[in-house]
């Protein structure tokens, strides 16, 4: 089932966060401002309307998508909302302390699903203030909750005893503005929760497998941009981006933990992680897509099952970050990679499996590399046509222009490798190294502590006096000796002819 994922959560967070169609000085201009909206995400939207004084009702809304290539329709609906007009420009939403949410779908091929989410609030307050092409909307509610209370597939009910989730939060407050202008929406938004927490399980109905989780998160704060073009319909990601549309996304929280277990065949499997921070980032344009995550002061813990004893293991940061183009492009665009793993620490009881005897240092570990480069993509990445004919094979992703290794890092059991460089790729040469495009450049390398290790390894029985040699013979092939005690540098080349140096040694 193929739906746009931010296309639901646009049509869900619309009644839930104050969305940004909710705006103008009269009802009236507030429905039809929210309608226009949902309507742009690829939404049908639907409700019974009543003026009662100064008030709109709406009863009965439903909105619907139908999903691409006739492959089924997606309808929410939420039962009725309240527009007050408060006689001083501004307009008040009004939602049920309680009410349900009604989610059903149904795609080709893949069966239908029905749910029912019941949603409840606590001294919720939502104005919209502003014109109709400057709003903006304020909102704040002590808690909200969202229990999922039914679920139906192909027409058979799953108890709750099978399946189970429900998400509590508390504290919630923030401003959206909107701006309508030269044919773009514009939303800027910010949003803070105080805590956050889930529990959520379920077992098989046709054996003994069951698992449960459960967790929290404590101060969320959620910052937001995006241009959306009017007019548009959602469903074509490529038109819009292609039309200006662009989003910009951070998410940051403080302290979270997590619970889990897990049964099968009668064994117990119960594990926990906690963290003192992290993000999460998301940025999307014509030009690219960047995604990342990060985390701080983590701890995992794990026992029970097949697991003979417990494991725990700490890091002080865990970051992702990926950047890359997704539209085609006759010229070489950015791209990045970046990864961290740092300070890894684990168990003693971890370290008694390989090293009982405490040969090796047990140093936090760390491997971290950032890598940006150029790349020329050949296709739209966001084009069903274009993917599918990128699978068949029929089409090439693009071309490798240029890599630029700004750092990597590897430290661990004593021994520390750095390094960085810079090569270049000729793409009309794929025959100097076997259908690769040739590489010219550079990169340097520093080894530290190796000799110590080797050592370590011979001490522990885990390598040989001859294994031993032989991978200090390579070493000192292509490293020279620093400075500083066992360390070791190295600068490998590949010249404008192909050859490969080391050193300024020709090595091939």
């Amino acid at each position: 089932m193929r739906v746009s994922n931010y296309a639901i959560a646009a049509g869900a967070s619309a009644f839930l966060t104050a969305s940004p169609a909710l705006a103008d000085v009269t009802p009236e201009q507030v429905w039809e401002s929210f309608s226009g909206y949902l309507q742009s995400f690829g939404y049908t939207v639907n409700a019974t309307e009543t003026r009662s004084g100064d008030s709109l009702e709406l009863a009965d809304l439903v909105f619907t998508m139908e999903l691409p290539d006739d492959e089924g329709r997606v309808a929410v609906g939420f039962g009725e909302m309240t527009l007050e007009d408060q006689g001083d420009g501004t307009v008040r939403v009004i939602l049920p302390a309680d009410t349900q949410i009604s989610v059903d779908a149904a795609a080709e091929d893949e069966g239908e699903l029905g749910m029912v989410i019941d949603y409840g609030t606590e001294a919720l307050d939502m104005v919209v203030s502003g014109d109709p092409d400057a709003m903006l909307y304020a909102f704040s509610a002590q808690a909200m909750t969202a229990v999922l209370s039914e679920l139906v597939v192909d027409g058979e009910t799953v108890p709750r005893d099978e399946l189970r989730a429900e998400l509590t939060a508390s504290e919630l407050e923030g401003e959206t503005q909107v701006v309508l202008a030269d044919g773009m929406r514009r939303i800027d938004e910010t949003v803070s929760i105080g805590s956050v927490s889930y529990d959520g399980g379920g077992q098989d109905p046709e054996g003994d497998g069951a698992g449960s989780f459960t967790g929290s998160l404590s101060s969320l704060v959620s910052e937001s941009q995006a241009e959306i073009p009017l007019d548009m319909q959602f469903t074509d990601m490529a038109a819009l981006l292609e039309a200006g549309m662009s989003m910009t996304g951070r998410i940051t929280y403080g302290a979270g933990q997590s619970q889990f277990s897990f049964t099968e065949d009668g064994s117990v499997t119960n594990g926990s992680s906690a963290s003192e921070s992290g993000s999460f980032d998301l940025a999307m344009s014509e030009d690219m897509l960047r995604y990342g995550i990060a985390a701080e002061g983590i701890a995992y813990n794990v026992e029970g099952g097949e697991i003979p004893f417990p494991l725990s293991a700490e890091m002080d940061e865990l970051a992702l970050t990926i950047e890359a183009p997704i539209s085609a492009s006759e010229e070489p665009q950015d791209m990045a990679l970046a990864m961290t793993l740092g300070g890894l620490t684990l168990s003693d009881m971890i370290w008694n499996i390989f090293d009982s005897g405490n040969v090796l240092p047990r140093d936090p570990a760390t491997v971290a590399f950032d890598i940006t480069g150029q790349v020329t993509p050949f296709v739209d990445f966001l084009d069903p046509a274009q993917m599918e004919a990128l699978e068949d094979g029929e089409r090439k992703p693009g071309e490798l222009n240029a890599l630029t290794l700004n750092n990597l890092t590897v430290e661990a059991a004593g021994a520390q490798l750095t390094g960085s460089g810079d090569f270049t790729f000729d793409n009309s040469d794929l025959e100097s190294f076997d259908g690769m495009p040739k590489p010219t450049g550079a990169v340097d390398l520093r080894l530290a502590g190796a000799n110590g290790l080797i050592d370590n390894l011979i001490a522990m029985g885990l390598i040989s006096d001859q294994d031993a040699m032989g991978a200090r013979m390579m070493m000192n092939m292509f490293g020279v000796p620093a400075s500083d005690p066992d360390t070791l540098t190295s600068k490998i080349e590949i010249n404008e002819q192909g050859q490969i140096l080391a050193n300024g040694q020709r090595i091939k």
